[in-house]
């Protein structure tokens, strides 16, 4: 059986506007950004006081100037952020990867339910950018492998035990022609070999 979440899931309904603002950086610079949502999706941007990258979005029409925060490609973030990229895992992550996507295609789910649309499984590399609870990036990217994926979420296999509540997934790795998406982690669990992640998608990252 699945174990139950670790992380407690957001209240249902809708967010207010001071839910969704991401008041300052760490540096205390204000970002003028709000937080990503699933009819909203998130942009990359830095600050250009400490250089913290955030996935958010912009509030209203805020000229980069007035806030110290600046709109950057998501290309350019990921291959900046590459070069700090923790070891690759997946070779010792992939058998075991293959392994349970074998056995969740042929079984019922059995843990509390998050996602409605059907799970595909799929074995395959992907990059893993942590986030912390305003969307800024927390932590260094990792290589590690889905193990089912559908169009509200996925469920993942890590090398290492997560804290962060957000994971940008990024799937270039892989070959799947998808965006890359931010990830509500909703459950994590120990495994022999390393760490199964699942959760929800939040917000798709625009290019």
């Amino acid at each position: 059986m699945i174990a139950p979440s670790t992380i407690n899931r957001p209240a249902a309904g809708g967010q207010s506007h001071d839910d969704l603002t991401i008041q300052a950086c760490g540096c205390g610079t204000a970002t003028g950004l709000l937080k990503p949502t699933t009819h909203s999706p998130a942009s990359t941007w830095l600050c250009c006081r400490c250089g913290s990258v955030f996935f958010a979005r912009r509030e209203g029409e805020i000229e980069p100037t007035e806030t110290g925060i600046r709109r950057v490609s998501y290309y350019e973030v990921m291959k900046a952020i590459y070069v700090y990229m923790d070891g690759d895992t997946c070779p010792v992550l992939q058998k075991d990867a293959q392994r349970w996507a074998r056995s969740s295609g042929s079984r019922n789910y059995l843990g509390r339910e998050f996602r409605k649309q059907k799970r595909f499984a799929v074995a395959a590399p992907v990059t893993a950018v942590p986030l912390s609870d305003n969307f800024r990036v927390s932590g260094h990217p990792a290589r590690i492998m889905t193990v089912n994926v559908s169009g509200g979420g996925s469920a993942l296999l890590h090398g290492q035990q997560i804290f962060e509540p957000f994971l940008a997934i990024d799937f270039a790795a892989s070959g799947i022609d998808l965006l890359p998406a931010i990830l509500h982690v909703t459950r994590t669990r120990k495994l022999a070999t390393g760490w199964e992640i699942a959760g929800k998608f939040v917000s798709r990252v625009l290019p």
